[in-house]
């Protein structure tokens, strides 16, 4: 147990024990009245009544007066399976990346699209058999080089007239 917990502990359990003696007039009770009971202590009427609620709805556990876990609990944010499962479905049969698979589902799933990195995550939980990676097309090739391509979109001028009198010339031969 934290050292702020304990604190909390030490604080709240005789005041509740007390509340209820001074509730239910037990004698010997250090205050008369529960507006006594909240100003000795420097604490609202409000705030002890809703101590000792969460105090006797728990079973009178000292736990129960530790504050709850706040925010998501976890899992609880996870994509649903059944998107889930589309979400494989797609990346199967086209290998698709992530940006491609998120522009894909967007028009079916609208906000609850998840993130392309939520896609990665989804991928990585389902990997692939080695069937399937069959499937992907790779651009790997045997030799260095095979990629390589050129594209020339100028030409010199001299060059494209000797391509034409070259034209010409096995025309008028030929």
């Amino acid at each position: 147990m934290h050292y702020s917990q304990q604190i909390i502990l030490k604080r709240w359990l005789p005041i509740l024990k007390e509340y209820e003696r001074t509730k239910a007039k037990i004698e010997p009770r250090p205050f008369k009245f529960v507006k006594n009971l909240c100003e000795a202590h420097q604490i609202s009427n409000k705030e002890l009544a809703r101590y000792y609620r969460k105090w006797v709805e728990n079973g009178r556990t000292p736990d129960s007066l530790l504050p709850a876990k706040r925010g998501a609990k976890p899992g609880s944010r996870r994509t649903p399976k059944e998107i889930e499962r589309n979400i494989i479905k797609a990346y199967r049969k086209f290998g698709s990346n992530r940006y491609e698979l998120v522009l894909f589902f967007k028009p079916y799933y609208m906000n609850k699209t998840p993130s392309p990195a939520t896609m990665d995550r989804i991928k990585a939980r389902y990997s692939l058999k080695e069937k399937e990676k069959k499937i992907i097309r790779r651009y790997e090739k045997q030799a260095p080089g095979e990629l390589a391509h050129i594209d020339v979109s100028k030409l010199l001028k001299d060059i494209r007239m000797a391509f034409k009198s070259k034209e010409l010339y096995t025309a008028a031969k030929g």
